[in-house]
């Protein structure tokens, strides 16, 4: 089996000579000083300034080593042979707590914008935390603990994860590339419902069921969850947050 790894934004040696380089080398091994084994050659387009050359993104689909066991090991070739090795690199791989990539990317048009490692990483840590500080109210830590990766997680659950992270995801991205966002925009609107839907669970019109009994989790109401100790101020009559807030 292999794996597709990913290289974004990733900076070409300069070059004070004039001469470009023509292939990118990438070697993988189980540490960060090897042994390294050669898995795949790349050609490259030339840049239009050898001296200040732009970040490359590529990717390769010859990994051998899983995400969270491989380190890569990129070198710059140029047609008379010369080599220039970099930094080893490690393959981390996607955080994905309560929602997978395909989850969030079921929210997107791929042509317009995608959700990725990078634009997800930070977003779905804050997700968590804020899904599960709603939660809290109704769920026992130990139910709570056990949604530490999307497979066990309850579908209701990674569907309103992922409306939430791709709402997010879409807003980071929109306020990039706009002055002036309406307020009924893309993300508001994703992030409206899964509000709802957080709201129906906590008022019973939607029942959690577990990923792995595929039976309604029970919902509970200990003492400790009524002294006012939950993991945040919430109330099921209000949002938890909302899109104007950071995460």
């Amino acid at each position: 089996m292999t794996y597709i790894v990913t290289f974004v934004s990733y900076d070409m040696p300069p070059r004070e000579d004039g001469l470009q380089w023509t292939q990118i080398q990438i070697q993988e091994g189980s540490t960060d000083d090897g042994p390294w084994t050669l898995i795949d050659t790349q050609n490259i387009d030339p840049t239009i300034n050898p001296a200040a050359p732009e970040p490359l993104n590529f990717t390769t689909d010859k990994a051998n080593l899983s995400p969270g066991n491989g380190w890569y090991l990129v070198t710059f070739v140029d047609d008379a042979g010369a080599t220039a090795p970099t930094e080893p690199v490690f393959n981390s791989g996607p955080i994905e707590i309560l929602a997978t990539l395909d989850d969030v990317n079921a929210h997107f048009d791929s042509e317009v914008i995608e959700a990725d490692a990078n634009n997800t990483k930070l977003v779905q840590v804050s997700v968590a935390r804020v899904v599960k500080g709603y939660l809290a109210r109704i769920l026992d830590p130990p139910t709570l603990a056990g949604w530490a990766t999307p497979e066990t997680t309850p579908d209701i659950i990674r569907e309103i994860a992922s409306m939430l992270i791709a709402a997010q995801v879409y807003f980071n991205y929109a306020a990039r590339t706009s002055l002036l966002l309406e307020n009924n925009n893309f993300a508001q609107r994703l992030y409206d419902e899964a509000i709802a839907m957080l709201n129906m669970i906590l008022s019973g019109q939607l029942v959690i069921q577990d990923p792995v009994t595929d039976l309604p989790i029970v919902i509970t109401s200990p003492e400790y969850m009524e002294d006012g100790l939950d993991y945040f101020p919430i109330d099921d009559t209000d949002r938890a947050f909302s899109m104007s807030q950071p995460f």
